[in-house]
């Protein structure tokens, strides 16, 4: 019976990805890991962007790399996506099968096996608090949030809790099937791999197999590690020229001691702001839950995951909590397991109908919670990348090339239109770059993002055009604009100038 709820709330999670997710390629992360699994899809990792080797202005490659990507370390006047290889691999497997749309089908699939992984491993303290923890799991605001976007915060835990899930599992074929599910964790975000070390050592120390076969589950879950491990190395190789590179930068760049309080600050205001205090109860969990062994598993590999991004960058958009979500579901296991135990000491007969009553508190809380940070309208906010990536296609003339910055990698998606990045552009450049391309057959167009265009005006005060004193060609969904640098002429000559405004 508990296996039918477990069930039916992963079904329920991978459908309401479904029915709110954005279906929109983006921002960089989204950019980045849609158009790397077209590169997959199609065989083509390494492409040229002719502009970029013929540009006179300096840092030309970087104004052709569009949003989550850099230019290539390693072909030239390529360019290579800054984010790991696991999701978009498998994005790249439901385009080759179902078309482009259904790279959006992944996180929520992926959601659904998070859901249905944290019941399995809350059923190793027992069954109710598998399906509690499931459903507290599923109404996390930060995981409802990334739940709606083609990004790889969702799979990366899904691959962890699926592990541990595994590697509490009584038989040989489990541990490799931890070490198997370890691999595409570690391919989709490789930062985490510490917390394969952590299952490795749980499964060396934890108590009851004798020695021997201690040592044999781990080197069995090693094994499985090792593919996700070369595959990640080589491909990092390829696109960044070292099987330690990085799109993100370099390790010194990305991590300081100094980080560390200031993290620590964030993410614990944020996860009180958008949980609840009682998850703190998750603290006392190892003197109250048994059994033991499962609960410093979960333990150690929910402070590890935070230990991995305290000294990361700092940032300041509660959704970045998102970088602890697989710790989230082991919380919510611990949590909802100190309240079943302490609900079994006061009254056992009724232990089941307490811990179910406070988790459905706390999980319509965390809904109430989501709801008020618009997770279930970001369709609505993400869908002007769609809205001006097609009215590109259909509008703009099929030589247009788009100056944006934000919208550099949804343009170039949904129109298949080259673009040039001008916040890394030379200040100096703009009206040579924008002779440049015409030279070379193309007709320029400025697109930005109503916010943009203030910092567009004050980084090329030298240039007439950076005014953007004439009215825009079209006004999309309120929040995008696009101007024809042509217009500025004809405004400043007394003829009118009509914005079309799209909705």
């Amino acid at each position: 019976m508990m296996s039918l709820v477990a069930a039916a709330l992963a079904a329920g999670t991978m459908i309401a990805g479904l029915h709110w997710g954005t279906f929109a390629v983006g921002g960089s992360d989204s950019y980045c890991y849609a158009h790397q699994a077209e590169r997959w899809a199609s065989g083509r990792l390494h492409v040229t962007e002719p502009l970029a080797l013929r540009a006179p202005w300096p840092l030309a490659a970087e104004t052709f790399a569009p949003a989550g990507h850099i230019v290539s370390p390693t072909t030239r006047g390529a360019t290579a996506p800054i984010c790991p290889a696991g999701l978009s691999l498998v994005m790249a497997v439901f385009q080759l099968v179902g078309g482009r749309q259904a790279i959006f089908l992944v996180v929520p699939v992926m959601g659904a096996l998070l859901v249905w992984s944290t019941f399995l491993v809350g059923r190793r303290i027992n069954a109710r608090v598998g399906v509690c923890a499931a459903l507290v799991t599923s109404c996390s605001p930060v995981f409802l949030f990334q739940l709606m976007q083609p990004m790889s915060d969702v799979p990366a835990a899904a691959w962890w809790t699926l592990a541990a899930a595994f590697a509490l599992g009584d038989r040989r074929r489990d541990v490799l099937c931890a070490g198997l599910a370890g691999s595409a964790a570690i391919l989709t975000r490789p930062n985490l791999l510490p917390l394969g070390i952590v299952i490795g050592l749980f499964l060396l120390a934890r108590p009851g197999p004798p020695l021997r076969d201690r040592y044999s589950d781990a080197a069995v879950f090693a094994l499985g590690c090792i593919p996700g491990c070369l595959a990640t190395g080589a491909i990092q190789h390829s696109l960044y020229g070292s099987p330690f590179g990085s799109g993100y930068g370099s390790l010194s760049a990305l991590f300081s001691t100094s980080h560390i309080g200031p993290n620590a600050t964030r993410y614990a205001r944020w996860y009180l702001e958008t949980g609840t205090p009682v998850t703190l109860l998750a603290m006392i969990a190892p003197l109250m839950v048994r059994p033991r062994a499962v609960v410093w598993l979960l333990a150690a590999l929910a402070v590890v995951n935070v230990a991995c991004y305290l000294p990361y960058v700092v940032f300041e958009d509660w959704w970045y909590l998102r970088f602890l979500l697989p710790a989230l579901p082991l919380v919510a296991i611990l949590m909802v397991a100190t309240i079943d135990a302490c609900a079994a000491r006061v009254s056992p007969r009724t232990a089941g109908i307490v811990t179910a009553a406070v988790t459905l508190a706390v999980a319509v809380g965390l809904v109430y919670e989501a709801r008020t940070r618009q997770v279930f309208r970001l369709a609505q906010l993400e869908s002007r990348y769609v809205r001006a990536g097609g009215y590109v296609a259909r509008r703009l003339p099929s030589n247009a090339l788009v100056v944006t910055a934000l919208e550099s990698g949804s343009v170039r998606y949904y129109s298949g239109r080259p673009t040039l990045v001008w916040d890394m552009l030379d200040p100096a450049w703009l009206d040579r770059a924008l002779v440049f391309v015409r030279a070379q057959g193309y007709e320029p167009f400025l697109l930005f993002e109503r916010f943009e265009e203030q910092p567009f005006r004050e980084r090329f005060t030298s240039s007439a055009l950076g005014r953007l004193d004439w009215p825009p060609m079209a006004e999309i969904a309120g929040r995008v604009r696009i101007y024809r640098p042509d217009d500025r002429a004809r405004y400043q000559a007394g003829e009118a100038v009509q914005t079309d405004y799209a909705r």
